[in-house]
Order: structure tokens, then C-alpha cells, then sequence
């Protein structure tokens, strides 16, 4: 077994973020890394009181960049007040804690400031004394630009947060300008320091949907990425591992800051005018509701939605996610059922025929909330896996009387909170893809991860080693399966920005098996085959039957 990295966590001070507390205490669990010394960097940045801070910042930066900052951190304050009330889970976010609780030895440094307080060099002194601690990599979790001998101090380098896609977004503040332009994703880089700022060499790179508020947009940006530094430094702690660098392209964009009076006016205005339609809606009752259609065709890629029929959805509840299913000639079309009243979706299933639709009942109900009935066949037997996150299992109902009678079968996946779970069989072997949230956020668009196993009821689905093979709320959710002469294709959902299930699109999966996965996007439908309607999420096939939802705004919910 090869011997445990060691690795050194730099920052400004013993009293650190939730985000810093939080890594140090994954490495403790960790069986392949130590975080072995805190080193802190003792600057004048952070000394004095308040008022000698104030004139020091002034003088380095002027009085008009002080402003922005200091009007920036007001708003920031306000947004954190109603984040904290809103979201329990966030409620110690924003607390600070202290490093010595952990009893890991520290060494502080005096870093050479540049004239404007951004640069740090470290000297020849403290470097000598970083390079006596024999440490394999370092983490950047403090301030300031890193540039000279520093980046190379350890034989893997420096790893260090860049939150947003520094292909189109270098500066800041974290997640700010994705959700003051409206982004339908924020994305965030885990790279290794080169001397261009933002511009290392970036070993992961994930993205998630953006949220409507700033300070909610970075909480869970900042909670998400943490627990994927804690991944890249377990996989460079791995024997022989060498890290994926991806590519890179010129920085085409100017170098973003924290945002000007004007700008700070226009994303208040923005936010208030759409908490107020949130507000609206709901006093209003004016629901998002999802209704699903279907047609008769003989290729699922060669329709022309705008001529499907719909299924009006019954009082006092709404059908989405349908999953399509042929037996002795006819076609049955299971959905999701959902209750308005009881807040909670069942099973169903409706007859589909060349004339006509007709509801036939409900097949699946439990105590949590079911969607996405996914079927597939094995053995002559006929299964559903429909979402059941609110469980936190992963489950396997077996048909026992088609189509109103199914028992649950097998649990494969325990203790996960996965969601819109697709399993097929490949090259002697069952695939189950899911979305999978890595962090506490119960965020099921961002990530999609792979399992496999020889049987279908089997108790241990091993998990590919690239999960998630996708982190990109703009594909990863699944939104069913398709096949063409043998082929597998996936279906993903689309986030919009503060709206989910946006779009859908196909894509074939070109490359799967137990250490790799690719795919290739062949097209994607945009939600204008209605009038009027705001996103479509689920597509089905088979047997000459294509079934999809659709969502559209309603006055009530009758």
C-alpha cells in the first residue's frame, strides 16, 4: 500500500471558514492523505482596527473601489440574513472555526507583498523551511496571487479553487456575475498554480445550476466544490496516478471584479423584481404545471411534436415523466402521478391507442414520493425503478399482474439520495446510471453517475471509477433511454437559469465500459412545439409510440 500523501494547508489565520474546517475534517477520514501543517500567512492585510484597515485599503485602492466593496458587503450581509432563515441546512455556513482544535502542527510565514496587497512571494527564508517539512502537495485556502519558487515547493505542486469556469470567468466574486448575467450554470475548476492567475492547470472542472440569489448561488457552489478538492487530492494520493489535465483556450473575456454601484443597483432591481413574480405565483396560485403528450410514429428521432395528443391532466394533480411500454400489441403509458393536495406522486399507468387515451389506475403507490418510472425487462420478467430519493434508496419493483399489480423486488442501492435512475443491459453486463448529489444539497442536476454489476438483483453495483462521468447541470440529469439499431442513447434534462427541466436532448453513448465513458450530444429540444409552454424534461420510446412532458403556466390548480 503506497504510503499516505502529506500534505500542507495554507491560510491566512488559525480561524478559518466552514469550507476550510470542513476539508480538514474529510482528511482525518482519509485513508490516503494527512494534512500534516497549517501554514499561515502573516500579512498586514488583516491587522489593526477597523478604521486603520479602511485608510490602508483606501490608500492602496481608492476611495471608489472602497465603496464598491464596502456598499457589495452590505448587500452580501442582507442576502446571508435571509439564506440563514430560509435554508437550515446553511445555518453554521457562515460561522467561523478554529484550526487548533485539531492539534496539526503550524508554521507561519511572512509572504512580500505586491504594491497593491494582491501578489505574495515568499522569501528564501520561509521557503527553505517549507521545503524541510518534505510535503508532497499543497492547498491553497488562503489570500492573495501565489507567484514564484512557491509553486514549485512540493514535487505535485499546488492545488487551489477557482470558483467559476475560468475559461469564461476569471476574478470574482464566486458565483456572482453568472447569476447577475442570468447563467444558466455556475461552474467552479480545482487547478494547479501556474504563475497566470486562473490559468493552471485545471485537473477538475464541474458545473451546477445556477440559483436566482447571490449568496444561496455561492453557498452551494462553495459547499458542492469542497467535497470534490477532498476527490482530486484523494486521486493524486493514488499510486501512479497522474491527473487529467484538460484543455485549455485563450481568456477571450476581461478580468472580473466585485461590481460597480450601477451594477450592484441593476442586480437588486433584478432580484426583487423576481422574488416579487415568486411572490405573484403564489398568492396567485399561478402554478407551473406538467401535463405529458403523445403521438404515433415510426422513429422516436423523425417526429413532429407540435401534432402529439395530450393527456389532460386530472383535477387537483398533473402527470409528467412518461415512460412508455408495449404488451400483447397495446401500448400503456406509466407516469408520474402527482397530488396536489397530499404533495406527493404516485404510479400510473393509461392505455394509449390510435383513437384514444384512457386511465387505467394507479399501479405504484408508497408513503414517499415516486416519479419517473423507468421499466426494463429481464428474464421474461417486467421491472420499474421509478425515483424514490425521498428514501434513500435506489429500488426495483416487479410487475406481478400487468399493469396494476407490482411488489417491491430489491433495494440495489442503499443509503443514496439518487434520483431518475436509467438501467439497461450492455455487453454482458447491467448499467445503472443515476443522479447522484455528492454534498448535502440534495442537488440531483448536476451530477451523473455509473454503476454496474453481472446481475440485476445484485447487493453490490460497483461504481465506475469516473464518477460522476458528467458534473454539468446542463446534461446530467437523466430523462430516459432510447435505443436505435442496438445503440443505447440517453436522454438529459436541461436546467435553465432558476428554472428546472428547461429542455431535453439525446445523446449516444459512444465509449462505456469499466474505467471510461463518453458520449456524444445529438440534438436538443427546445421547449416551442406548444404555445405557451416553459420547459420539457422526459422522452420515451417504443414500439412506435413516443410519449414526452411538457410544463406551462396555469391560474390554478383545478
Amino acid at each position: 500500500m503506497p504510503s499516505r500523501l502529506k500534505v500542507g494547508l495554507i491560510v491566512d489565520n488559525q480561524i478559518v471558514s466552514k469550507q476550510i474546517d470542513h476539508l480538514v475534517q474529510m482528511s482525518l477520514k482519509s485513508d490516503l492523505y494527512d494534512i500534516t501543517c497549517i501554514i499561515l500567512q502573516d500579512t498586514d492585510r488583516f491587522s489593526g482596527n477597523l478604521v486603520s484597515k479602511i485608510f490602508r485599503y483606501i490608500r492602496k485602492n481608492g476611495f471608489n473601489k472602497f465603496i464598491r466593496k464596502a456598499t457589495f458587503k452590505i448587500l452580501v450581509k442582507i442576502e446571508i440574513l435571509v439564506v440563514k432563515r430560509r435554508k437550515v441546512i446553511f445555518k453554521d455556513f457562515f460561522d467561523k472555526f478554529d484550526l487548533e482544535s485539531y492539534d496539526i502542527k503550524s508554521l507561519v510565514v511572512k509572504p512580500n507583498l505586491s504594491s497593491r496587497g494582491l501578489v505574495y512571494r515568499y522569501t528564501e527564508e520561509d521557503l527553505k523551511k517549507i521545503e524541510n517539512l518534505n510535503l508532497d502537495l499543497l492547498i491553497r485556502g488562503g489570500s492573495g496571487i501565489l507567484r514564484g519558487r512557491i509553486l514549485e515547493a512540493c514535487h505535485k505542486g499546488i492545488i487551489s479553487f477557482h470558483h467559476a469556469d475560468n475559461d469564461d470567468n476569471r476574478g470574482g466574486p464566486p458565483g456572482f456575475w453568472e447569476v447577475f448575467n442570468k447563467e444558466k450554470r455556475t461552474g467552479f475548476i480545482i487547478q494547479l498554480l501556474k504563475d497566470e492567475l486562473d490559468g493552471g492547470d485545471v485537473i477538475f472542472r464541474g458545473f451546477i445550476a445556477t440559483s436566482f440569489l447571490y449568496t444561496l448561488n455561492r453557498v452551494n457552489l462553495l459547499t458542492k466544490s469542497n467535497i470534490f478538492l477532498h476527490k482530486a487530492i484523494e486521486s493524486l494520493a493514488e499510486e501512479n496516478s497522474q491527473p487529467r489535465i484538460h484543455l485549455k483556450k485563450p481568456y477571450a473575456y476581461p478580468l472580473y471584479t466585485t461590481p460597480t454601484l450601477t451594477q450592484q443597483l441593476r442586480y437588486v432591481i433584478s432580484t426583487i423584481r423576481t422574488l416579487s413574480c415568486k411572490v405573484y405565483r403564489k398568492l396567485m396560485a399561478r402554478n407551473y404545471r406538467w401535463s405529458v403528450a403523445y403521438q404515433f410514429v415510426e422513429n422516436w428521432d423523425e417526429v413532429t411534436l407540435w401534432r402529439s395528443k395530450r393527456i389532460k391532466n386530472p383535477p387537483n394533480r398533473y402527470l409528467a415523466d412518461p415512460f412508455i411500454w408495449n404488451r400483447d400489441g397495446s401500448h400503456y403509458c406509466f407516469v408520474e402521478d402527482y397530488n396536489y393536495k397530499t404533495r406527493l406522486g404516485c404510479i400510473s399507468v393509461y392505455e394509449i391507442t390510435k383513437d384514444n387515451h384512457k386511465e387505467l389506475g394507479v399501479v405504484l403507490k408508497e408513503s414517499f414520493h415516486l416519479s419517473y418510472p423507468f421499466l426494463l425487462e429481464s428474464n421474461g420478467e417486467l421491472y420499474m425503478c421509478p425515483e424514490t430519493s425521498q428514501s434513500n434508496s435506489i429500488r426495483l419493483y416487479k410487475c406481478i399482474n400487468f399493469p396494476l399489480k407490482w411488489t417491491l423486488e430489491k433495494i440495489l442501492i442503499k443509503d443514496v439520495s439518487a434520483a431518475d435512475t436509467n438501467i439497461f443491459y450492455r455487453d454482458e453486463k447491467w448499467w445503472l446510471f443515476t443522479n447522484i448529489c455528492s454534498s448535502e444539497l440534495g442537488d440531483h442536476n448536476s451530477e451523473l453517475h455509473i454503476f454496474s454489476s453481472d446481475e440485476l438483483l445484485s447487493d453490490t453495483w460497483k461504481p465506475h471509477p469516473k464518477n460522476p462521468v458528467i458534473f454539468d447541470s446542463l446534461i446530467a440529469r437523466n430523462g430516459g433511454m432510447l435505443f436505435k439499431q442496438g445503440n443505447p442513447f440517453r436522454v438529459f434534462q436541461r436546467s435553465g437559469w432558476d428554472f428546472y427541466g428547461e429542455a431535453f436532448g439525446v445523446s449516444k453513448i459512444t465509449d462505456l465500459t469499466d474505467s471510461t465513458y463518453d458520449e456524444e450530444v445529438q440534438f436538443i429540444v427546445e421547449p416551442k412545439f406548444f404555445k405557451g409552454i416553459k420547459g420539457t424534461h422526459t422522452y420515451s420510446y417504443k414500439n412506435g409510440l413516443i410519449a414526452f412532458d411538457f410544463v406551462e403556466s396555469v391560474n390554478n390548480t383545478k
